[in-house]
């Protein structure tokens, strides 16, 4: 074999090696909505995942440390600050955060409180609909077309919507959309925009659960990879912690790495909460998995029968 016909051969390995690689990266592609924890409360919280190693789908572990300098007596968003009795900024303002100020809340602690806004206007008649917009809090009148076809339509990523519902953009799930007559799919205002502030965002209203350690709790259909918690639970005398490993190390302390905290009691990975100490631990299940702050969800109706 000639030098020239060696070299080909090694180059031709090279190449059939690299399209190897790449089938395979392909075929493990991350798929994030198989990542483990209460990732939109991270998210919300402003905390930045950790990996075990560069190129991980999911996080082991988030850094919430930022949240260990706010002053309990200041409200926070977008990572500004508030005294008591300041009133939220237009830009710091979703449409619905109607007579927001930064009050003194339960235990002392800053919060925002606003107006309870109630959009309650009934389910359209037949043949009609209302249309909802992504930069006003509540949906516009009734509309009634004398040709439903008139209905303008909205093409997204291969799916029709109709006039005034929303729709998503995978590539940006931040935005919120709704289809409206002239969308020719950019998503720019008014058909589309993003929110001031997060709507899952726990410092925002939930101070008091923040600083005391309260753990976010979902619902059996609701995804803590997306959906803002239903409630939270908090730390009671009655609750304990259920070591899951063989030897749990017997003297966690709040300072170590990849712990969970629950109030003032330490998780290590895979313990749990007992269940039923309250109200709001009634069949919720809590798993220390991606720490600092445990999984909680409450078990399927048909599971659980409290």
């Amino acid at each position: 074999m000639t030098h020239r016909d060696s070299r080909s051969l090694n180059l031709i390995c090279a190449y059939l090696a690299f399209i190897a690689v790449v089938v395979a990266v392909d075929q493990e592609k991350c798929d994030k909505t198989k990542c483990p924890g209460p990732l939109a409360y991270y998210k919300g919280l402003g905390c930045s995942p950790v990996y075990e190693k560069e190129g991980d789908c999911c996080a082991t572990k988030y850094n919430c440390d930022h949240l260990k300098e706010r002053d309990p007596n200041k409200c926070y968003v977008n990572g500004k600050q508030y005294e008591i009795g300041e009133k939220l900024r237009d830009e710091d303002k979703n449409p619905c955060d109607i007579g927001c100020t930064c009050n003194a809340g339960h235990g002392g602690i800053a919060t925002f409180n606003c107006a309870i806004v109630d959009c309650f206007h009934g389910q359209a008649k037949p043949g009609c609909y209302r249309t909802n917009y992504p930069l006003k809090c509540c949906p516009g009148d009734e509309v009634c077309p004398e040709n439903p076809e008139d209905r303008a339509t909205c093409n997204v990523n291969g799916k029709e919507y109709k006039e005034g519902e929303y729709f998503s953009i995978e590539n940006d799930p931040d935005l919120i959309c709704t289809c409206q007559p002239g969308y020719k799919g950019e998503n720019v205002e008014p058909f589309c925009a993003k929110p001031k502030h997060p709507y899952c965002h726990p410092e925002f209203s939930h101070s008091y659960e923040i600083v005391n350690k309260c753990v976010p709790v979902y619902y059996p259909n609701q995804s803590p990879l997306t959906s803002c918690n239903a409630f939270s639970r908090c730390q009671n005398d009655n609750d304990t912690v259920i070591h899951t490993k063989e030897n749990p190390k017997i003297h966690s302390s709040p300072e170590d790495e990849d712990v969970c905290h629950f109030g003032n009691m330490v998780m290590q990975l895979g313990d749990e909460l007992n269940q039923d100490t309250d109200y709001n631990s009634i069949c919720v299940r809590c798993v220390c998995e991606v720490p600092p702050v445990p999984t909680c969800q409450r078990l399927p109706y048909n599971v659980c029968d409290h």
